[in-house]
């Protein structure tokens, strides 16, 4: 009842007894099942041509993916990091749960990452393997040259499957609900992108809840173009969707195939980040697609204000779910249930903590705040991250020694525990759904041999959340050219972290400690400008 809550702290429903469950028995439990539902398909990217899709059942898919465990096991020991760099496919799925099933841990990689970025996973990972696509296999081939230790590259052409070896396969090996799944890089406070440790227990616990939020009854069609290298694609998406025993469509984002694909599975939930709804929204064959089905859409990643959620709500013709979450929280935190919850809910808030996730909002003495007032967002349960692989010191700076995750978010909390997201309390940058640390993307401006310093912040944008934006002093007598450091950007960057807009200054207003005024350049940014 409203005035439950009196401060803003509260806790989910008690997760429900999933404790012993590793990422393989979600497998096994769909086969058990429904050995005959459609789990997962394949479909090809717009203008690929060849048969379509590529269809599993749970029976075939837990088939694959433990002839993939085999073919691992035969090559490495339970523990081995093996790294994908691929676009989203079926490929990418049987790896995961292949992976899963052999007791080693997986290292999902953006296939868009420059050679410099997918270095830096395979070396700080200590990757044995990596699994790639042809159109791939350039920077994977330039990674893989600096680094000895990496094993070996594999290259998968066309309609992959594992292969199926004579002779008894392997016995699969015990999993502790504990052990490391998954290491997912993301962007830091600071610095390089950090490798965040996830675990099984995690995965199955955030994809039960999310899929019990979620409320549609078993089965259904789910078309998700959301990455299967970030926990909303392989998480939320790939077991969520196997809780569910749902069919699986997973695919590149083309917003052409995308509405396709809706119309032509029969889609009863469409994934996909506010940045592409907008992008799918916009396209002309929107809405002449059949969306018939649909009854949820799910999104996530960057805050949407309620004019917002109530025209992509009228424009598909289904409820919205929005999800806070982190890598670090294995993607989903607190969502509002939609078809539960109210339309005010669901426009103005981001739900309650999903079971099993605790929930503080503080103030900076650490302090509980009263409700309706705003304060850090700290996150605490099963499902977090065990830290970031190899590096203790960020891991203590962002869990403190209770167990909170210090999100770096900050949120308001009403009289039912609802959230709002009301900003940030750090630096880093949020463009369509990505982390983006300012620190690493002006190591690379810097870098430029025309530019002597260089700042970065984020601009509030309508689409994407923010846009990356640079302040510039060129280096003396150098006449600054933005599309060349921009092209100098895109061979070092994922494209999302490259600026957007390039602003030459004298000087970068510095704080008594010499320290740049971001908030300063962030007021700039967000001005009105000429031209």
């Amino acid at each position: 009842m409203p005035g439950t809550f009196q401060r803003s702290e509260t806790q989910g429903p008690p997760s429900p007894p999933l404790d012993e469950a590793v990422v393989g028995d979600v497998l096994r439990r769909a086969a058990r099942l429904g050995p005959d539902d459609p789990v997962l398909t394949g479909v090809a990217p717009a203008g690929a041509g060849g048969p379509a899709p590529a269809v599993w059942t749970a029976a075939e898919l837990l088939a694959d993916a433990t002839a993939v465990a085999a073919s691992l096991l035969r090559l490495h020991p339970p523990g081995t990091r093996v790294a994908t760099y691929l676009p989203n496919g079926p490929e990418a799925v049987l790896l995961q749960f292949g992976v899963a099933l052999a007791g080693m841990v997986l290292v999902p990689v953006n296939p868009r990452s420059r050679p410099d970025e997918l270095a830096h996973a395979l070396g700080l990972s200590g990757a044995a393997s990596l699994y790639v696509r042809d159109e791939a296999a350039g920077p994977a081939g330039e990674a893989a040259s600096r680094l000895p230790r990496l094993g070996e590259v594999v290259r998968l052409d066309g309609d992959w499957r594992p292969p199926r070896a004579e002779g008894p396969a392997p016995a699969l090996p015990y999993v502790d609900p504990d052990s490391l799944a998954q290491i997912l890089f993301t962007s830091g406070t600071s610095g390089r992108p950090k490798g965040v440790r996830i675990h099984h227990r995690g995965m199955v616990h955030t994809s039960h809840a999310f899929n019990r939020r979620i409320g549609l009854p078993p089965g259904g069609v789910w078309v998700d173009p959301m990455p299967l290298f970030h926990t909303a694609g392989n998480v939320l998406g790939v077991m969520g969707a196997l809780w569910q025993r749902a069919e699986h469509v997973v695919m590149r984002f083309e917003p052409a195939a995308v509405l396709e694909a809706v119309d032509a599975r029969r889609a009863t939930l469409l994934s996909a980040a506010p940045t592409l709804l907008h992008l799918l929204m916009d396209h002309p064959d929107f809405p002449a697609t059949g969306m018939r089905d649909l009854r949820v859409v799910f999104t996530g990643g960057m805050t949407l204000t309620p004019s917002m959620v109530g025209t992509i709500e009228a424009r598909f013709g289904a409820p919205l779910s929005v999800t806070f979450g982190m890598t670090e929280t294995c993607g989903c935190a607190l969502q509002t249930a939609p078809l539960a919850d109210g339309t005010e809910v669901r426009r103005t808030t981001v739900g309650t903590p999903v079971e099993g996730t605790g929930v503080r909002v503080v103030d900076a003495a650490g302090e509980v705040v009263p409700v309706g007032r705003s304060g850090e967002l700290l996150l605490r349960g099963a499902r977090l991250t065990q830290g970031y692989y190899g590096d203790p010191e960020a891991t203590a700076r962002a869990i403190d020694a209770d167990g909170w995750l210090h999100t770096g978010d900050l949120a308001v909390m009403d009289a039912r525990g609802r959230l709002r997201i009301a900003g940030r309390l750090t630096d880093m940058i949020k463009t369509g759904g990505e982390n983006v640390a300012p620190e690493e993307v002006e190591e690379v401006v810097t870098g430029h041999p025309g530019v002597a310093r260089a700042a970065v912040v984020g601009v509030p944008d309508a689409r994407w959340g923010e846009l990356v934006v640079a302040f510039v002093v060129p280096e003396p007598g150098a006449d600054f050219d933005p599309d060349a450091v921009t092209a100098y950007c895109r061979e070092r960057l994922t494209p999302f972290k490259v600026p957007r807009r390039w602003t030459v200054v004298g000087e970068l207003p510095l704080t008594a400690s010499a320290k740049v005024r971001r908030a300063e350049l962030r007021r700039r940014a967000a001005a009105p400008r000429d031209g």
